[in-house]
């Protein structure tokens, strides 16, 4: 196959069907095929040792610890954990996962090489200047390299399989090519204007309607007791709190300090506001063919309003050294608000603690000057020009209260600090939470610290009393021993000193133990099926007008959208699978069967209206980009789906080798990653092309001019 590909592009191109669907086939079975096994790393195996070989390239020990380190570094910041995991636990959970990554990289410079596609001395030497631009000259580049824990030899191994693998896909991939007809087909997807309205049913606000006796909670735990098992080590605590609010809430705050942080400016609470508004009309059926609102300019009716808005407030502003003109003039003459048109938009005054959406444009308003006008802000179907006619601006008599409060909260901190450290302190002699605390509320007063007791958990739980603070929980795990003590932390108000108290191991709990979890997952169950049926009530309705009727007699609430693309969320349908459900509907047409959201929620659509897009010059101007776009997704498809089945015809044939043996005594845990202490400098592979003396090619060279 590898021969016929090498012959002329149209050879290529009549193969590509057929080639494509024995790669998928393949790659069944090899996903299929088991991992290996998972013994834990022990031992004193050298860290050159061969642990895996693709035809004359090998993985060494030292490799693979250093990929692991690198890999659980990444894994730990990404979940927020400071604690690093040792050598053995890696291997058991990404061991065989980071292996097949490093035999991939192999194989892909062994495949290289027998297709005479490897990269050449001058091709690393240009990128090496590409990499380091500037270049700094060949003694500073050692000396960032050495920096960083590397060496030039092993970063240009590096470099010389980052180029390896572009020569190895551009010629695997050059016969992929994208069907004219697949462009216009995502241009339209992404283009076509849709209107759509929705119901969302929430199974939390079903919750309440539950009913829960405990004959009904034994027998739904009996039905799941897998789901109750405790199937890891779990830890209670207790811990000290120092309260932030307490500590600052009777501290004296002078005059003088008043004066220092009043800002007139930041306390601004009303200001008076007129508005001109614009309505971007709505996309009915009726108006399906008609694919713009202005012929001459080719804009959508959206683009239309926007440069119309955009005109009416540069002339309210004056830009250009043209005077601004009357603003309530403006708005008599444009706006499409009925309330406040004929007053020359004026809203009246605006209060700054009344509740509002976090997208309403009156948000801004409290933020500018008088006299300034807003540029065009759109929210919904409208958009608004908004400006500030007058302004009521506090005094420090106004402000004082907040100022206290804020002065307060900042004094409160520094106070919860000093606190906090001394309950440590003392926390960590005594080992007696009881009697610090009581100890610093006498000297402290106001009960600024507390006791406070956390139930048994596991690694990884969240438990809804302690709020945003995960960091404490994991905290825990870190220490060793029953008693002992962590140090002082931020959390949610406050500051905590930690007590490991006492472990439990895996074990199938009692009804009792865990009754709470036990109605708490019988609630989320009986409440998704009441959403669901709810929904599956609505999905009834013949048509828009019928779902209207149906909410609104429910006091559900309708929502709606307009000029959404197939690329756009729909409330809470957020995947482009649950999405298409809805996109696929014909105008007036409603769901159905409810729509399961990810995060559960159950979604009753309908299209209310649809405009196709301009397939004449618009379509034009982008097409070579959706080309270009559609063209490197499907390569990537194409050559990891060739990567998989490469890797496992090599496995077929031998020419993969993975020494287990060596494996399971390979990496001393108590040593070091690698030999120097340090990590490695990220590659642009992450591989190093160690080979044998026999292999296709011989030792990477030097390149010149350097050593």
């Amino acid at each position: 196959m590898l021969k016929f590909l090498r012959g002329r592009k149209r050879s290529r191109n009549a193969v590509l069907i057929l080639f494509i669907g024995l790669l998928t086939l393949s790659l069944v079975a090899l996903f299929s095929a088991s991992g290996g096994g998972n013994k834990l790393f022990g031992g004193t195996t050298g860290n050159e040792t061969v642990i895996a070989k693709v035809g004359a390239y090998e993985v060494t020990v030292r490799e693979l610890k250093d990929a692991l380190t690198n890999f659980g570094q990444q894994i730990a910041q990404g979940q927020g954990r400071n604690r690093k995991d040792d050598m053995s636990t890696l291997y058991q959970l990404y061991g065989q996962q980071v292996l097949d990554g490093l035999i991939r990289q192999k194989m892909i410079l062994y495949d290289a090489d027998r297709l005479n596609l490897s990269s050449s001395d001058t091709e690393v030497q240009s990128r090496l200047k590409q990499v380091f631009a500037p270049w700094p000259g060949w003694e500073q580049y050692r000396a960032r390299l050495q920096q960083a824990g590397m060496t030039p030899v092993r970063f240009e191994e590096d470099l010389r399989a980052s180029i390896a693998q572009e020569h190895l896909r551009s010629f695997i991939t050059a016969g992929v090519e994208v069907d004219p007809k697949d462009i216009e087909a995502d241009y339209r997807r992404s283009n076509t204007s849709t209107s759509v309205r929705w119901v969302e049913l929430d199974p939390q606000k079903f919750s309440d309607k539950v009913q829960v006796s405990e004959p009904d909670l034994r027998t739904y735990f009996d039905a799941h007791k897998d789901e109750f098992k405790i199937a890891t080590e779990q830890r209670r605590a207790r811990y000290i709190f120092v309260d932030q609010n307490k500590s600052g809430a009777t501290m004296q705050v002078s005059d003088d300090e008043l004066k220092q942080d009043f800002t007139p400016e930041r306390f601004v609470k009303q200001v008076r506001v007129s508005q001109i508004v614009l309505d971007i009309p709505k996309t009915e059926p009726a108006e399906r063919k008609d694919t713009t609102a202005d012929k001459k300019t080719g804009d959508t009716e959206e683009e239309t309003i926007r440069n119309k808005a955009q005109g009416i407030a540069q002339r309210a502003q004056g830009v250009g050294g043209n005077p601004a003109e009357d603003f309530a003039k403006l708005a008599r003459e444009f706006s499409e608000d009925a309330k406040t048109k004929a007053k020359g938009g004026d809203l009246g005054w605006i209060n700054k603690g009344d509740k509002r959406d976090t997208d309403d444009p009156l948000n801004k308003v409290f933020t500018m000057q008088k006299d300034e006008t807003s540029q065009p802000i759109k929210k919904g179907d409208k958009y608004y020009i908004l400006k500030v006619t007058d302004r009521k601006i506090p005094t420090l008599a106004d402000a004082r209260d907040e100022l206290i409060k804020a002065a307060r909260s900042r004094k409160g901190y520094t106070r919860a600090v000093q606190i906090a450290t001394e309950a440590e302190q003392q926390f960590k002699e005594t080992k007696d939470a009881e009697a610090v605390v009581a100890a610093i509320n006498k000297k402290h007063g106001d009960q600024v610290a507390s006791v406070r007791e956390v139930p048994f958990f596991s690694e990884g739980e969240s438990l809804p009393q302690l709020g945003p603070s995960s960091e404490l929980l994991s905290s825990v795990f870190e220490l060793q021993n029953p008693g002992d003590i962590g140090d002082r932390m931020p959390i949610d108000k406050g500051f905590a000193i930690v007590q490991y108290l006492e472990r439990r191991d895996p074990h199938d709990p009692a009804f009792e133990e865990t009754k709470a979890k036990i109605e708490k997952s019988y609630r989320a169950v009986k409440s998704r099926e009441l959403a669901n049926d709810r929904a599956k009530e609505l999905a009834k309705a013949q048509n828009i007008e019928d779902l209207k009727k149906m909410t609104g007699s429910q006091g559900l609430k309708l929502d709606e959208r307009n000029g959404l693309s197939a690329s756009d969320s729909i409330g809470p349908l957020v995947s482009e699978s649950a999405r298409a459900h809805v996109y696929k509907l014909n105008v007036g047409e409603v769901t159905k069967e409810p729509i399961k959201a990810d995060n559960d929620v159950y979604v009753v659509a309908a299209v209310s209206g649809r405009k196709d897009p301009d397939m004449g010059e618009a379509f034009q101007k982008e097409r070579k980009s959706i080309e270009q776009r559609m063209l490197e997704e499907r390569r990537n498809t194409f050559f990891s789906t060739y990567l998989a089945t490469t890797q496992k015809q090599l496995k077929d044939e031998g020419k993969i080798k993975i020494y287990d043996n060596v494996i399971e005594s390979a990496v001393d845990t108590s040593g070091p990653a690698s030999e120097t202490g340090q990590p490695r400098m990220p590659s642009p592979t992450g591989a190093r092309p160690r080979r044998t003396q026999q292999g296709p090619q011989g030792a990477p060279a030097t390149l010149p001019g350097k050593r």
